[in-house]
């Protein structure tokens, strides 16, 4: 039987194809006065671009898988038209920089992200930009250590520090911002973490809107109108943020409204105008957070439903409570909260008192009316009043129930 050899050449080229190839990245520096632009557009997927010290006048479009690294000192500059960077394609790596100098127009940003994933922007100072960074239609994004600040202008003409604008699986880490409209503004996104940030001197620290499945942790918020702004969302869960500094006469540490499940566990809600409202709130979880020092330090506005509060600490508000809409009861059935002012006994040395705690007070429902009798606060008249509800209970007017204490 004849058997057919195959040609040399045809092994060879077998050969060949079981042979790993290797292919290396390429470096591109860029020097002061030469284009990035033009760096890019030469570089394949892969490559690294390094800009060194120096003012760079131009906007860049990035559309391909580069690392862009900025040496000390090195800027780009938009020169006040568009975007600085835009950014449309996956695994681009933006490191090092200072940003300045977009356009004012409705989107135009520091960093624009668009139907872009993976991609990672980290070290960078972005400022004077009318967003810091917007990520639209994008997925799996990292935005870590990064510095953020707007215009001067006021904040209701500038941009958010981070808009994200649906996509999601998102993690933002370690980043400062101030001086922005939102510091982070969440837009129909889902399943984003958002860790370790500082946010100040804006007016929502942080604005969640028809978004689900955040985690925001041991976030800094001061200094705003609001700390945390919430509505129309499901499953945001709030760990142990420190929310303070919040005194504009319209706002709020943590604001929730037409909400459903949502956790609000551990955190530091200190020194705001309401420490934390709750309205039209469904299977909200409050508790173990420490909520003092506010003007008023809980509200709830409309109907709230199944909602449970417990182990919280109510410490040094001038009003503990306030209520519009239904009486409600703070506890599980099990444990209750710790409010500085009951004034009943723990007989049984178990740690709870034997008297349920009623929060609220004639003096509380006459502040809603005439907010400058606040200033009586702690006046011998008024503790004279607080001690007669104490001891005549209907008497007073009490809006929540804390069975459990």
């Amino acid at each position: 039987m004849w058997r057919l050899k195959r040609p040399l050449a045809f092994n060879f080229f077998l050969l060949l194809m079981l042979i790993p190839i290797h292919s290396y990245a390429n470096e591109f520096k860029v020097e002061d006065g030469q284009s990035i632009q033009r760096a890019v557009d030469r570089a394949s997927n892969g490559d690294t671009i390094l800009i060194s010290p120096g003012v760079h006048k131009e906007s860049v479009v990035i559309n391909k898988e580069v690392s862009i690294k900025g040496e000390d000192g090195a800027i780009i500059d938009g020169g006040g038209k568009g975007n600085v960077i835009t950014v449309t394609a996956s695994n681009v790596v933006i490191d090092g920089l200072t940003i300045q100098n977009s356009g004012s127009g409705q989107e135009d940003s520091g960093i624009y992200i668009k139907k872009a994933d993976r991609n990672v922007i980290q070290n960078n100072t972005l400022k004077n930009v009318q967003y810091g960074i917007y990520i639209a239609d994008s997925h799996e994004n990292q935005l870590l250590e990064n510095s953020i600040t707007s215009n001067k202008a006021h904040f209701s003409k500038r941009g958010n520090g981070i808009h994200m604008f649906k996509g999601g699986g998102h993690l933002l880490k370690g980043n400062v911002i101030a001086n922005v409209q939102d510091g982070v503004y969440f837009d129909f996104t889902e399943d984003i973490q958002v860790s370790e940030n500082h946010v100040s001197e804006s007016r929502y620290g942080m604005h969640f809107m028809f978004s689900e499945g955040i985690l925001a942790e041991r976030n800094h918020v001061e200094k705003n109108v609001t700390g945390f702004m919430v509505m129309d969302s499901n499953h945001i869960d709030f760990i142990e943020n420190k929310v303070t500094n919040h005194f504009h006469f319209r706002g709020y540490g943590i604001l929730i409204y037409e909400t459903k499940n949502v956790l609000v566990e551990g955190n530091d809600i200190l020194r705001n105008s309401t420490g934390l409202s709750l309205e039209y709130g469904v299977d909200t979880l409050i508790n173990r957070n420490q909520i003092a020092a506010n003007q008023v330090g809980l509200e709830f506005m409309g109907k709230n439903e199944n909602n449970t509060f417990s182990e919280n600490n109510f410490i040094g508000n001038v009003v503990q409570s306030k209520i519009s809409g239904e009486d409600m009861r703070l506890d599980d059935g099990v444990k209750g909260n710790y409010w500085d002012d009951y004034s009943s006994f723990d007989l049984s040395g178990d740690g709870v008192g034997e008297e349920a705690h009623k929060a609220g007070s004639l003096y509380d429902r006459l502040l809603r009316k005439q907010p400058y009798w606040q200033f009586f606060f702690e006046s011998p008249s008024i503790k004279l009043w607080t001690k007669a509800e104490a001891l005549f209970p209907s008497f007073g007017a009490a809006d929540v129930y804390d069975a459990a204490r």
